[in-house]
């Protein structure tokens, strides 16, 4: 799938599926999924948001996703997986950043940390998320579409217990 261009603020926007390599990395991005419910944070001028931020000194894409989830949404990250990045490109410079961008399942609920940007925190359902979303376009509808099958094929939620038991034919003392 090629994913479309979006015009934001003073960049050009894409997405590509892999890991980043070689373009300076200022921020990372992630969809945190709580069973089937997707966490977005309350963020002063961006409205409802997944969680992401700049990376600090030293820090990788990844512990930048899991700082940013919890100090966002107090949300605590469980199993992490690359979903692709955002390039963006400056329409003005044409210097090209990439935003790492993961799917992640939710191992931990607390309150928002004391001094959070955030207002609040939402667990939203997926068939919600545009009418959410404080902004809207073609290229974040087909990342979350992205994000949704990944978290579904990367992610799941769990096994069966049938899968978990052997059936009692095979079972060595015949219980």
């Amino acid at each position: 799938m090629n994913f479309p261009k979006a015009q934001w603020r003073k960049d050009q926007a894409t997405f590509v599926r892999g890991e980043s390599v070689g373009f300076p990395t200022p921020a990372a991005l992630v969809f945190p999924f709580y069973g089937d419910k997707l966490v977005l944070a309350e963020i002063p001028g961006r409205g409802w948001c997944i969680p992401s931020g700049h990376l600090e000194p030293g820090e990788t894409p990844e512990e930048a996703a899991r700082r940013e989830a919890f100090e966002e949404a107090g949300v605590t990250l469980g199993r992490v997986v690359c979903l692709g990045y955002f390039v963006l490109t400056d329409t003005q410079t044409g210097a090209i950043r990439h935003a790492p961008t993961f799917v992640a399942d939710v191992q931990g609920l607390s309150e928002l940390p004391e001094g959070s940007e955030s207002q609040g925190r939402l667990m939203a359902n997926i068939e919600d998320i545009e009418g959410l979303y404080y902004s809207w376009d073609n290229l974040l509808a087909a990342v979350f579409e992205e994000a949704i099958a990944a978290q579904e094929r990367l992610l799941p939620s769990g096994m069966s217990l049938s899968a978990l038991i052997e059936p009692l034919e095979q079972s060595p003392e015949g219980f």
